[in-house]
């Protein structure tokens, strides 16, 4: 265990876990009154909250709007989680080893190159010097 696992979780970091929780249950972010009756602050604190996670740059806000707070990232991460738990493997899933050899793959043949008839070309010769039709 780090320090920081034993250190308690700031109220910053509260507050980003509960609008996150809050946009992933309810499809849309909450009003600071949600924020601040959520982490027990004051009007102020919870705005204070919310410009700090902005700061850096943690949500993104529309200014003016009542419920304008958004995650960046957060439905492409919520797809993966999704895609994770069905089984898929995406992204930094995918360990890179180098090259991929070829050991597994079947050899294609090598073809050696084969002459091309030339269009028109229905007559062979003959051992007399003449044509022969088929």
């Amino acid at each position: 265990m780090t320090i920081e696992d034993a250190r308690p979780a700031s109220r910053r970091d509260e507050a980003y876990d509960f609008i996150r929780s809050y946009i992933v249950r309810h499809g849309h972010s909450p009003s600071m009154e949600d924020v601040r009756i959520a982490l027990g602050v004051s009007k102020t604190r919870a705005k204070a909250l919310v410009h700090q996670l902005a700061t850096a740059k943690m949500i993104e806000r529309v200014p003016g709007a009542q419920r304008g707070i958004s995650i960046p990232g957060l439905f492409r991460q919520l797809v993966l989680d999704e895609l994770r738990r069905d089984g898929y493997v995406v992204d930094a899933d995918v360990v890179s080893g180098g090259p991929c050899t070829q050991g597994h793959l079947p050899l294609i043949a090598i073809l050696e190159h084969v002459p091309g008839l030339v269009a028109g070309d229905h007559h062979d010769q003959s051992e007399h010097g003449g044509t022969a039709r088929l």
